[in-house]
């Protein structure tokens, strides 16, 4: 949830003057919080009671609990809703708001997607993710190119929080959803204000996909302009799935909410566990499991029994890679450009100051235990720069298992320092 309320924070001076650029500063005085972050955390009040007085027969009584929701969402929009009513809402939703009797008005407005963030966070599968979203968003935004809005944002946060590669989130959102057949850069300069949901939710999803850091998934999505808080909240809520955020930019978002709504904040960072203590290492950890199921990582073709025609040239032998191994390598290398502190392009001098040379004896005998995250980050980027030198030496570190012990390494590290947030949080 913290990622929308980036975006929406962030975007909020941009509205209605877009900047078509990412040289801007992040905050200003200018900045504050909307409708988007408003109504986010409406929808996950909605949800902490709806789980909390069902908890004892969920799983038996899932009917009675998307009734509840649906009847406590309705409360909490028009309850916490009104407090608020100069934050942007649009006509229709500003009367639903104050209605006294609300009912939805059929909109496929892109208010069904900013809002629906904490649904992604709470799903236990894709399914879930779709029905919660459903339920949610019918409210108000009942048209069905609303729901879909939202069940894609939604969809693609469950996947972004579980471990699920940008190329597999794409071929979902795109088999189901929406088509992704362009380039920020490409439609920027004709890319114009649209409040609907099939207007800015491709357009967001794009923008995180696009993405190198949460940072600069935030950049992306003001830079093409349109409903700038509106797209950057939607980019914002994937992109800490996937990401994480840092905390400099948490905690200065956090400063423009007031302190009724810092303490829903609060209440859901506790109720869902794990926002706001980070995760540095879940760009690359997220394949610990991929790379310990992959039935293969690579073969190698033999060039050299090609019978050296034109069409069928003799050539070197080399290694045809999986995909699981093309995808971590890129990733690997966005990380690497994202965290310059760990000053990985000189992973050679890093290693030698850790008692290890680069070559694969030395890196193979490593004690993981005895390493700090920037010599296990070393030991991964050097495997991967020795394949230019030596063909094949990165698939047998797939093989055999030092790319998966090095990872898992790095998730020990992670979860050492989340808990150590997780405590410091605690203290008085």
């Amino acid at each position: 949830m913290i990622g929308t309320i980036i975006g929406d924070v962030v975007g909020s001076r941009f509205e209605f003057n877009n900047q078509r650029n990412k040289d801007f500063e992040l905050f200003t005085d200018d900045c504050r919080v909307t409708d988007d972050s408003i109504m986010t955390l409406a929808v996950a009040k909605a949800i902490m009671e709806a789980e909390r007085k069902t908890a004892s027969c969920k799983n038996d009584c899932d009917s009675e609990y998307y009734s509840l929701l649906e009847k406590l969402t309705i409360k909490y929009m028009q309850e916490i809703g009104r407090r608020y009513p100069n934050c942007g809402y649009g006509g229709m939703f500003s009367r639903w708001v104050f209605s006294d009797d609300p009912k939805p008005y059929n909109s496929f407005g892109n208010g069904a997607a900013m809002r629906i963030s904490p649904v992604g966070f709470v799903s236990r599968t894709e399914r879930e993710a779709c029905r919660l979203a459903s339920i949610v968003t019918g409210v108000t935004h009942n048209h069905s190119e609303g729901i879909k809005g939202a069940e894609a944002t939604a969809v693609a946060i469950y996947m972004a929080r579980n471990g699920f590669t940008k190329g597999e989130i794409r071929d979902i959102i795109e088999r189901n959803y929406y088509q992704l057949n362009f380039k920020i850069d490409d439609i920027r300069d004709t890319y114009e204000f649209n409040e609907t949901c099939q207007g800015t939710v491709p357009q967001a999803i794009q923008a995180f996909l696009e993405s190198t850091s949460f940072e600069d998934a935030i950049r992306t999505a003001i830079s093409l302009g349109g409903d700038s808080d509106t797209l950057a909240a939607i980019t914002g809520s994937i992109a800490e799935a996937y990401y994480g955020v840092p905390k400099d930019i948490r905690d200065k978002a956090l400063d423009y909410l007031d302190s009724d709504l810092r303490a829903i904040y609060d209440e859901w960072s506790e109720f869902i566990g794990d926002e706001g203590t980070g995760s540095k290492f879940k760009l690359l950890t997220k394949y610990i499991e991929k790379i310990a199921r992959a039935e293969s990582y690579g073969e190698w073709v033999d060039g050299t029994e090609n019978d050296g025609t034109p069409e069928h040239p003799i050539h070197i032998s080399y290694v045809n890679y999986g995909d699981i191994v093309n995808s971590f390598v890129s990733e690997f290398y966005l990380f690497s450009q994202s965290h310059p502190e760990y000053q990985l392009s000189k992973y050679e001098p890093i290693l030698e100051k850790n008692g290890l040379k680069w070559e694969e004896p030395s890196m193979r005998n490593a004690n993981v235990g005895a390493l700090d995250e920037q010599c296990l980050l070393a030991l991964i980027m050097g495997a991967i720069r020795a394949e230019r030198f030596c063909e094949g030496i990165l698939l047998s570190f797939f093989r055999d298992g030092y790319i998966l012990k090095w990872l898992r390494q790095l998730k020990v590290i992670d979860d050492s320092n989340a808990s150590r947030l997780i405590e410091d949080k605690k203290l008085p």
